[in-house]
């Protein structure tokens, strides 16, 4: 029995010395396992930063004293400041901030916005009234400033001593056997002097001497110059009226000079007034002036727009809205651009995962997308947001600076 016993000590004596040697030979691999899969505990921490400050750095970790965050490791093999032009970022730093990023897209630009407008007269639609011969004002009829008037309306009654004495030698000349020529010739000089057309026609028809002409109004519109008064004298060069139409009359908006390049005749437009919410107006055509205002830096846009109800009164306010899109072109979110003033940049994501700045030339733009003429190739990332965090590593790094210096080699 003693015997069996010191058989099963000996036993269990053995085995615990060789689960010892085995355990002894197994330690350094099941170390070197540890060391593989967890890296981070080897990395090497240069200092800590705050993202919002990154010119200044701490010697350990804690509270940022600027903003209530916790300070960001700066790691030795971030950035690959001597080999790369482009950095890298801590992904959690990446996650955390909620950067995003979009790929370079084929598109149309689109531009919608709605314009402040005025209403103003059709100036093609602009007439001077004059007697063009010296006479003296008979009878004004009751008209003053603001009036509308249709075609046909009789302003004055005048006379003209000219006219007079040109209808005595029509009258004697055409009796007397003058020629054909010489009768046409009077009837011309009474045409060229301002006679009528409707009292030159009763001359020849009552063959009787008018000595009182009435000055009508030529076309439908509105007095906004009238001032003459029964008993005066008028030169051939005095106004009688101005006059000005209301059907079609203009409506006029300041579009931003960056936007110019947008119209074309795909651009659409559509009028609406406070004071008919309801009620819509046909354009007949519109016309972008060629003049800039070198204070607002925008140019003005001019529609034509029917009136024939007369629901459009020069100087009421209006809005004007716009839609356009461009030509086919790479598009990215505005949002994304770096504009330094001298030139613009994006911060693009290349292969191995490294934020790369590039210079970009923008050909137009609105306030939710670009338009690239070169710099950029369909289908690469770019940053969208968070680009200060890349400013932030790209400072401490020198990457851009880098890059730059690259570029100017190159070239």
């Amino acid at each position: 029995m003693a015997s069996l016993t010191y058989k099963y000590a000996a036993v269990a004596l053995g085995g615990l010395i060789i689960g010892g040697l085995i355990v002894a030979a197994a330690f350094p691999y099941f170390t070197t396992s540890e060391k593989a899969v967890s890296p981070t505990a080897e990395r090497k921490v240069l200092f800590w930063y705050d993202p919002m400050k990154p010119d200044t750095k701490f010697d350990k970790p804690g509270k940022s004293p600027f903003m209530d965050m916790d300070l960001v490791p700066k790691y030795a093999d971030e950035g690959d400041a001597a080999n790369s032009n482009g950095i890298r970022i801590d992904p959690v730093q990446v996650q955390n901030l909620g950067m995003k990023t979009v790929q370079v897209s084929k598109g149309r630009l689109q531009y919608s916005r709605t314009l402040p407008a005025n209403v103003s007269f059709n100036d093609y639609q602009f007439v001077i009234v004059q007697a063009r011969a010296d006479g003296f004002v008979e009878k004004v009829y009751p008209l003053t400033l603001g009036d509308k008037v249709p075609k046909g309306t009789p302003l004055i009654d005048i006379t003209i001593p000219e006219w007079v004495t040109a209808q005595s030698e029509y009258l004697l000349l055409s009796s007397s056997g003058g020629s054909t020529t010489q009768v046409k010739g009077i009837l011309e000089r009474l045409r060229l002097a301002g006679m009528p057309e409707e009292d030159i026609q009763r001359l020849r028809t009552s063959r009787s001497i008018q000595t009182r002409f009435t000055i009508k109004a030529p076309i439908d519109g509105v007095i906004t110059a009238f001032d003459l008064r029964s008993g005066m004298n008028i030169s051939k060069d005095k106004v009688v009226a101005q006059i000005q139409g209301m059907d079609p009359v203009w409506i006029s908006a300041a579009v931003p000079e960056a936007v110019a390049g947008l119209l074309n005749d795909h651009s659409r437009f559509a009028v609406s007034v406070p004071a008919y919410p309801n009620h819509s107006f046909r354009i007949e055509k519109w016309t972008l002036l060629p003049s800039v205002d070198q204070t607002t830096r925008t140019l003005q846009v001019r529609l034509q727009v029917d009136n024939r109800d007369e629901l459009l009164k020069p100087g009421m306010n209006a809005f004007l809205q716009l839609q356009s899109q461009s030509d086919e072109m790479l598009l990215i979110p505005s949002q994304a651009v770096i504009d330094t003033g001298d030139e613009q940049r994006v911060i693009t994501v290349d292969h191995a995962g490294r934020f790369v700045p590039k210079a970009i030339r923008v050909l137009q733009a609105t306030s939710q997308q670009t338009g690239i003429a070169d710099g950029l190739q369909e289908g690469e990332s770019i940053v969208a947001n968070g680009l200060f965090l890349i400013d932030s590593e790209a400072n401490i790094s020198g990457a851009l600076a880098r890059m730059r210096q690259a570029e100017h080699d190159h070239d």
